[in-house]
């Protein structure tokens, strides 16, 4: 029986990522076929409502939602899409999330040129692929459900915001920084507080250290 064609959403916000990561791609598999490539979270979930790739690989870290966000939402409308999740981030446990939201591949950037053909591969064969050099040595926390680190839950700019927030820096200083209005960095540093349930710096700070935020 003909093998189903292999159809590919590409999810980052820089192009010459995509740029890089097509490359890969096509060169050891010609007849693979990016059907759409998305800068954020939001064009990632419309891309792939509309062309229902087979094959979503995202980025963690996106301006506006996160990879895992886009990822359920991509799961929920294309039961048999199989999502690869890139990051830059080394930060503590990561794998039960993973795997809880329905992630088939995870794969730390500076490892894709070796080893992202590799990860869509066994995707596509059905085994995960869940690998990292730069790796988590497997804390406590790894075997807590309960736990996710701050890059799951955060979009891209509330972590620029965080970092900032946790070197020292005021909503005034970090708004300059960053090139937003304090208002909209008062905003950041609520919802911030609100989804990794914290109430003041000190704790954020910890959290940020923690899941190398900082």
């Amino acid at each position: 029986m003909q093998r189903e064609a292999v159809r590919v959403l590409l999810a980052d916000d820089h192009e010459l990522v995509r740029r890089g990561l097509i490359s890969i791609l096509t060169s050891s598999h010609p007849e693979w076929t990016i059907v759409a490539e998305a800068a954020t979270g939001a064009a990632a979930i419309e891309m792939g409502l509309s062309h229902r790739p087979n094959v979503a690989i995202l980025d963690l870290s996106m301006p506006d939602q996160n990879g895992l966000q886009v990822a359920a939402r991509l799961i929920e409308a294309v039961p048999d899409i199989k999502i690869l999740i890139l990051t830059m981030h080394a930060a503590a446990p990561i794998l039960i999330q993973l795997q809880k939201a329905g992630v088939n591949a995870y794969l730390a950037k500076n490892e894709a040129p070796l080893k992202l053909v590799q990860a869509v591969e066994r995707m596509l064969a059905g085994e995960p692929f869940f690998a990292s050099d730069s790796a988590y040595r497997r804390p406590a926390q790894l075997e807590s459900p309960e736990y996710v680190p701050a890059p799951f839950l955060l979009t891209r700019r509330e972590l620029e915001v965080m970092r900032l927030l946790a070197l020292g820096r005021s909503n005034k200083e970090a708004a300059g920084d960053l090139g937003l209005s304090v208002r909209t960095t008062e905003q950041h540093h609520a919802s911030i507080l609100a989804k990794l349930d914290v109430d003041s710096l000190a704790e954020l700070v910890k959290v940020a250290i923690r899941d190398r935020v900082i």
